[in-house]
């Protein structure tokens, strides 16, 4: 139920004003909500008029998201706990679950291989065996990965469809994979309304150290601070699909409102930036002169030069991009500024 803005200051008019009701409302949940893309997702939620907005949080300490939703719809809770997840479920009924919960570790992930997959395909299980065995009547929109298809170098531009061929090259993406896969086993085996998102690289404010631009912003303002003398970076030939996480999260909602049940669709912008000229951009916005340093430890064991997604699939439905990605960068630095 949308909310309704009363005029102020106006006297001698009878207004209807209507509030939202929570419970009139179904129960929207969102695992790992009070993450990155969950704060946006939640951000985007509510400015549709929903108020029944349920999150999942690893962590009791407060988050931007404590900002936006009331303590009783934060729940401090490991999805690992497979009694844990049914009790939460039992007791909301969520009829929309966005399941973004993961461990969001790319670039070390061989050395956390044994729990990043053991995690992922525990809370994952729990939560479809959950759905199964309570009778939960939730569309679930599973996150996977684009790091699911086969990156391995056959050519110097990757432009990948949902049809390309899945080969994941990181202890990360085999459990991005085995979660797509088990989602998609449920739909096939139990009939569960289920819709799978292969998202590429997105960026926004609120993105935690370990990927590159929220790296790179981060080390430009200590250097604008005095803390440190140059910025270290890895790979900059490098050329990925970006996305802004604001028009990512849009891509979630319509694919629970409008995505077909058992499909994969990708997200990405269909355009590809170097790392270089992301680099170029939040130089040329520092406060104090910026030296560039190559490490060669950051480098990945397998990087290759440009994966770029094809997005005609959700794009069919009425998704674009609408962010420039130069301002998403620059409020990206701008953010990073604000931080203590």
């Amino acid at each position: 139920m949308p909310q309704t803005e009363s005029p102020l200051g106006v006297t001698n008019i009878s207004v209807l004003v209507e509030l939202p009701n929570l419970m009139s409302q179904a129960p929207i949940l969102i695992t790992g909500g009070t993450g990155f893309a969950g704060s946006h997702l939640v951000e985007a939620l509510l400015a549709k008029g929903e108020t029944n907005i349920h999150v999942t949080s690893f962590s009791n300490r407060p988050s931007f998201v404590s900002n936006l939703l009331p303590p009783s719809q934060i729940h401090t809770l490991d999805l690992t706990n497979g009694k844990a997840v049914s009790e939460l479920l039992i007791n909301l009924k969520p009829a929309q679950i966005y399941h973004l919960a993961a461990t969001a570790t790319v670039g070390n992930s061989f050395d956390h291989a044994q729990k990043i997959i053991d995690d992922h395909s525990r809370l994952q299980i729990n939560l479809l065996e959950a759905i199964r065995h309570h009778d939960i009547a939730a569309r679930v929109l599973a996150i996977g990965s684009a790091l699911e298809y086969d990156t391995t170098p056959t050519s110097p531009h990757l432009v990948m469809d949902e049809n390309y061929p899945i080969g994941p090259v990181s202890p990360y993406a085999v459990s991005k994979t085995l979660q797509s896969m088990l989602a998609l086993a449920a739909v096939r085996t139990h009939h569960l309304d289920i819709v799978v998102a292969r998202p590429f690289n997105h960026i926004g404010e609120r993105q935690g150290p370990g990927f590159v631009v929220a790296d790179f912003a981060a080390q430009i303002v200590k250097i604008e601070r005095g803390l440190q003398t140059e910025i270290s970076v890895g790979n900059l030939a490098a050329e990925r699909d970006f996305t802004d996480v604001k028009d990512m999260v849009r891509g979630y909602i319509m694919l629970m409102e409008q995505g077909k049940t058992g499909e994969v669709y990708n997200l990405g912008s269909n355009k590809v930036y170097s790392i270089q000229l992301i680099l170029n951009w939040l130089v040329e916005a520092a406060k104090a002169k910026i030296s560039v340093t190559v490490d060669p430890q950051k480098f990945r064991p397998l990087d290759i030069h440009s994966i770029i997604a094809d997005n005609d699939k959700i794009c069919q439905l009425g998704w674009q991009p609408t962010e420039n990605i130069k301002s998403t960068v620059l409020r990206i630095l701008d953010w990073w500024r604000q931080q203590q």
